[in-house]
């Protein structure tokens, strides 16, 4: 496989920009999907503090800005049946992820300085990390397990709201009760994962 890296508004790849990466192990089982769009889906409306971890701040409505129609979207990514996590961005001041039917719907949290926030709530950026398992020839196989942690705009950088989102070894069902937050963060991860 090639990778360009674009440039300049040509969008054409300058061959001192070029690089190569070794072509990917096919997985064995059909892989997690995850999707990323930025309106959310009028699902994201059925969470409230007792089915997710994060914050719903909005102050409009339902706490969600999305559609006043609802498309039957949802319903496409779950007849999929491989799409594991969706994650949307436009509620600036919204971080939350549910679990819905076994797809986690999570929010990007506010990251930019250039739109409206809230006082006092550090802007955040969501994390979100696939692991892959190691072969027995020290290759890399299907993927294990997908985290996801937000990241703080703070003096430390904190992380926070560390979850597991979809884990192979529980066959994809993660519970509510599963991706609860951890409290602790391991140190050397959060400067890791910078």
């Amino acid at each position: 496989m090639e990778l360009f890296i674009i440039s300049g508004a040509a969008c054409l790849p300058h061959p001192s920009k070029k690089a190569y990466i070794s072509k990917p192990v096919p997985q064995k089982d059909t892989a997690p999907g995850l999707a990323y769009f930025h309106i959310p889906l009028p699902e994201y409306a059925t969470f409230d503090s007792s089915n997710m971890s994060g914050v719903k701040q909005e102050p409009d409505g339902n706490g969600i800005s999305s559609p006043s129609v609802n498309s039957g979207f949802f319903t496409t990514l779950l007849a999929a049946g491989d799409v594991k996590a969706v994650f949307t961005g436009h509620d600036h001041i919204n971080d939350f992820c549910g679990n819905l039917m076994n797809i986690q719907l999570c929010y990007g949290g506010g990251f930019g300085y250039h739109a409206y926030g809230k006082a006092g709530w550090p802007r955040r950026a969501r994390v979100v990390v696939a692991s892959l398992e190691k072969t027995g020839k020290g290759s890399w196989g299907d993927v294990k397990s997908i985290k996801t942690w937000k990241r703080l705009d703070d003096q430390h950088l904190t992380g926070i709201d560390d979850e597991v989102l979809w884990s192979k070894s529980t066959g994809g069902k993660i519970s509510f009760d599963t991706c609860s937050p951890i409290l602790v963060l391991n140190k050397a991860m959060l400067k890791m994962n910078m």
